[in-house]
């Protein structure tokens, strides 16, 4: 209990938050919050394992892989990792869930959080990691990889400690029949249901994936974290550092562990059809989702793509409106699931205080916006590397004769980075006929303007793309109330959620932990939600024994 005695302020406080729905956050995402020279210091320990075998995981292997390849240098980070064939890791797990099943839930929540702090210690390499493995910008990196991670893995552990003591341990109950008093004592037990998959993204490996480890942990089951194997080394420090606080608690350092392949040689599905993986956390392309979803006798948690719309048909501050929406789409070359894709522009045009602004006028005004961004100091950043070169290729692929060209992609210099993967974001304006063009998924620096016939029209093309392909994030731009009231009930009710009118430093990408939802598990888009009570209590059995007394 000492260590649940350390943080336990925290997690009651959290606890609290989750509840409220107030603003809270334990990890500063601003670098400057930090202490002088940590960002060098994050930095050397980086550049140090170039060319390396990653041992902080004390993992025996006869065989090390890895095929890390930095979007910005264009070379191999030329790390390795241990090995592990499934059987292995199975039996691993197994033996790690023994006695990690029957840990007290306090000590269980006050373990993770420290290996929270532990991870904390290391935000500026793991920036650096990420930033190299997927393309990110620095700050991106930073607040995503680390602070905004372990503020939602905090979230997770929060609701999970909540959730396993809604009922009591035990309790003495009685029933009077006629005149005797019939005692039971009674005792309720939440039963973790064994060994949970966690399959990592090469996007965001860390943000994406924290969730579920911490969620699958907190409720006693032992996890296997699968990596992209473009993307491990981010995982692969988390990891180290779950199994560092384990061991100094004289627990199985095996009840997490980390489950590398190649590109080559997958062992995703060999994992995620072994009979005893029992909860499966799955962030990526909607092909493997689907599949992931239709496993039998599992229960999985899944993020997919999507086509995420913006909806505009009126504002009171055009400009503020555009910049907002140029950053948005900006934002890591549109390589984030809650980036917008379609916007949906009536033919008429948007109307504003005093008068409209037409389509092309609107279009101007964004490719403007984005020429502008791209301009800035912090405008190369912003947008960071392409991931890999299969998503270059496929928004290169669109045509852009089959619309308007609005902006077409070009590479930009990337300060520091002569070799660096860049592309300028691709905007086409088409016909609202052509939904062969726009009603579906393009992941990378690709948006569509839809010309639409009115907003009602904007409003029913939207839904048909969140009914085909699900959507996490709907913007809209509308100063009309009880319209707004409309579209919100429309999409709400099609389990998509709103945001209205955004302009200034609050953009849709972003969702803040122990306040908003991510994904609500109602639409295409995925299955599950960060962090709402059924991410949790999936993950374990309530069980109840009765004694006569």
């Amino acid at each position: 209990m000492q260590v649940f005695s350390k943080h336990k302020e925290w997690i009651y406080e959290v606890v609290e938050a989750i509840a409220s729905r107030n603003y809270q956050t334990v990890y500063f995402e601003n670098p400057k919050e930090y202490a002088e020279g940590d960002k060098e210091k994050g930095l050397a320990a980086f550049l140090a394992i170039f060319n390396l075998d990653f041992t902080e995981l004390n993992v025996k292997s006869e065989v090390w892989i890895g095929e890390e390849v930095s979007p910005y240098l264009q070379t191999g980070l030329g790390i390795r990792y241990p090995f592990v064939e499934v059987e292995k890791l199975i039996e691993n797990s197994q033996n790690g869930w023994k006695s990690w099943r029957n840990v007290d839930i306090e000590e269980r929540a006050g373990l993770l959080v420290e290996a929270l702090e532990r991870i904390k210690a290391r935000f500026f390499e793991l920036a650096f990691a990420t930033m190299h493995t997927t393309g990110q910008g620095f700050v991106m990196a930073f607040q995503a990889a680390g602070p905004h991670a372990c503020d939602r893995a905090l979230e997770a552990i929060a609701m999970g400690f909540n959730e396993t003591k809604r009922f009591p341990e035990q309790m003495k109950w009685e029933k009077w029949v006629g005149r005797e008093a019939i005692p039971l004592r009674k005792t309720y037990k939440p039963i973790s249901r064994g060994i949970s998959l966690v399959i990592g993204c090469s996007t965001f490996p860390t943000w994406n994936s924290m969730p579920g480890i911490f969620a699958s942990l907190i409720t006693g089951n032992p996890v296997i974290v699968k990596p992209h194997p473009k993307a491990v080394l981010p995982l692969a420090m988390v990891v180290t550092e779950i199994r560092n606080v384990l061991k100094e608690a004289g627990l199985s350092i095996d009840t997490i562990q980390l489950a590398v392949d190649t590109t080559t040689n997958p062992i995703t599905k060999e994992l995620a059809e072994h009979a005893a993986v029992q909860l499966i956390d799955y962030t990526g392309n909607s092909k493997f989702g689907n599949y992931i979803e239709a496993l039998p006798k599992k229960t999985t948690f899944t993020e997919k793509a999507v086509v995420n719309p913006v909806i505009i048909d009126s504002t009171k501050d055009i400009e503020g409106l555009v910049n907002n929406l140029a950053f948005s789409i900006s934002l890591y070359s549109r390589q984030m699931c809650t980036a917008p894709q379609n916007i949906y522009v009536p033919a008429s045009g948007i109307k504003v205080t005093g008068g409209v602004v037409s389509f092309q006028d609107f279009c101007d005004r964004l490719n403007k916006a984005l020429e502008d961004l791209l301009e800035t100091k912090w405008g190369p950043s912003t947008l960071g590397c392409i991931q890999n070169d299969a998503t270059a290729k496929k928004v290169s692929d669109v045509s852009m004769a089959l619309g308007t060209s609005v902006a077409d992609a070009k590479p930009f210099k990337m300060p520091d980075f002569e070799e660096a993967r860049t592309q300028s974001l691709k905007v086409l304006a088409v016909d609202s006929g052509k939904q062969e063009v726009f009603q579906r998924e393009i992941f990378g620096p690709m948006v569509f303007i839809v010309k639409t016939e009115n907003t009602e029209s904007s409003v029913e093309l939207a839904m048909r793309g969140c009914q085909m392909f699900g959507a996490i994030t709907c913007l809209v731009h509308c100063t009309d109330f009880m319209l707004s009231k409309t579209i919100e009930e429309t999409f709400n009710n099609a389990f998509v959620p709103v945001s209205f009118n955004f302009t200034g430093q609050v953009f849709v990408n972003q969702h803040a932990a122990f306040s908003d939802l991510h994904v609500t598990g109602g639409n295409a888009s995925g299955n599950g939600s960060f962090v709402d009570p059924g991410f949790i209590t999936k993950r374990f059995v309530w069980v109840g024994n009765r004694y006569m007394a």
